[in-house]
C-alpha cells in the first residue's frame, strides 16, 4: 500500500512531532498488502469526537478510525484504500500509560489502521489475536522490540 501522511491543520495538537514521523509512517505502506493508496491524517479532539459520535455511536474522541473504501476493489484500483485518521491528544496518552514512545505508538496505531484495509478486525478473542499478529509482521524492525511488547499482547 502507499501511504500519504497527511497534517489537516497547523493548528492540530501533535502536528509537528507527526510531521517528523511521516517518513515512517510512508515507510510502513510498503508492509501492507496491495499497491492502493491509503491517506492517514491527523485529527483534533473535537473533530474526531463528532466522527465517532456519527460513525460508531460513541461519545468521546477515539485515538484512531479507519475507513476502508469498497467502491474499488480491485488492488491497484486508482481510489485509495482507505483512510486512517489519529487522534494526538489520545495517542498521547495511551504511548504514556503503556511506558512507549509516541512514535512507536503512532507506527502501531497505522498498522492497526492498515490491518483493517487488509480485512482484519478483532471481533473476538481469536480475530485480535490473528490481527495483532498482522501488526507485529508490519511493525517488525521498525519499531524497539521493549515497545513492540509493551504495545502487543504476543
Amino acid at each position: 500500500m502507499r501511504i500519504t501522511a497527511v497534517s489537516s491543520s497547523p493548528l492540530v495538537t501533535g502536528k509537528s512531532e507527526f510531521d517528523r514521523a511521516a517518513d515512517l509512517v510512508e515507510a510502513l505502506g510498503s508492509r501492507g498488502a496491495g499497491d492502493r493508496r491509503v491517506d492517514v491524517t491527523l485529527v483534533g479532539e473535537r473533530r474526531m469526537a463528532g466522527l465517532n459520535r456519527e460513525y460508531r455511536g460513541r461519545r468521546g474522541a477515539a485515538e484512531i478510525l479507519t475507513f476502508v473504501y469498497d467502491d474499488d476493489p480491485s488492488p491497484r484500483g486508482e481510489g485509495p484504500a482507505g483512510e486512517i485518521l489519529i487522534c494526538w491528544k489520545r495517542l498521547a496518552a495511551s504511548a504514556a500509560r503503556l511506558d512507549v514512545s509516541r512514535r512507536a505508538y503512532l507506527l502501531r496505531l497505522v498498522a492497526h489502521g492498515l490491518s483493517h484495509i487488509e480485512g482484519f478486525s478483532h471481533g473476538n478473542e481469536g480475530e485480535a489475536e490473528r490481527m495483532e499478529k498482522r501488526e507485529g509482521e508490519i511493525l517488525e524492525g521498525m519499531v524497539p522490540e521493549r515497545d513492540l511488547a509493551r504495545m502487543l499482547r504476543g
